[in-house]
């Protein structure tokens, strides 16, 4: 069973962990002030704006109304050489993978 209440914590938790305000995640996702007043009404959030939420605060729809407690979005491989990637990746012992995510951030870096 979803409650507001539980939506309305778990956005404002996601927004505190980020060091953002409720007012800026809603300006930053054109919504304004009545998204989160929503919540409490009959209707409910429209899905559009749960949907803008959550992708701002890179957590699933589901997070939110309190269907699982991952809060974060993982990622799948979306070819073949990113499953053959993450397939060696996952063979590595722990020294390696660190050495090439630290590579990997280096390289980003530039």
């Amino acid at each position: 069973m979803y409650t507001a209440q539980t939506t309305k914590e778990r956005i404002k938790k996601l927004c505190k962990n980020k060091k953002i305000n409720m007012e800026q995640m809603l300006k930053e996702c054109n919504l304004g002030v009545n998204a989160i007043r929503q919540i409490n009404d009959n209707k409910g959030m429209a899905s559009f704006s749960l949907g803008k939420i959550a992708d701002y605060l890179n957590c699933s729809t589901d997070y939110l109304l309190g269907r699982t407690d991952v809060s974060y979005v993982t990622l799948e491989a979306k070819d073949e050489m990113e499953i053959e990637m993450l397939r060696v990746f996952k063979s590595l012992d722990f020294a390696d993978k660190m050495e090439i995510m630290n590579t990997i951030i280096e390289k980003t870096k530039k």
